[in-house]
């Protein structure tokens, strides 16, 4: 899972831009700086957010590189 993470973190921007959103009704987003509106000072750091409760996603609906292929990620 952590690699796969990582992978997608190092992704081009144009791709990381598909998934990036604020909105929480989304399976898999990705976002930065979590509290933009709501704190005084920026805490700026890149997140990648999957929900998998209470109804699992679908593993389609990830990126390519957080996906599990023949038992390797």
């Amino acid at each position: 899972m952590m690699d796969g993470t990582r992978r997608f973190h190092e992704l081009d921007t144009e791709v990381k831009k598909t998934f990036y959103s604020r909105d929480l009704s989304r399976k898999v987003m990705y976002n930065s700086n979590f509290n933009l509106h709501k704190s005084k000072a920026a805490n700026w750091r890149d997140t990648f957010y999957c929900s998998m409760s209470p109804h699992p996603l679908n593993p389609q609906e990830l990126p390519t590189t957080c996906r599990y292929s023949d038992g390797v990620q």
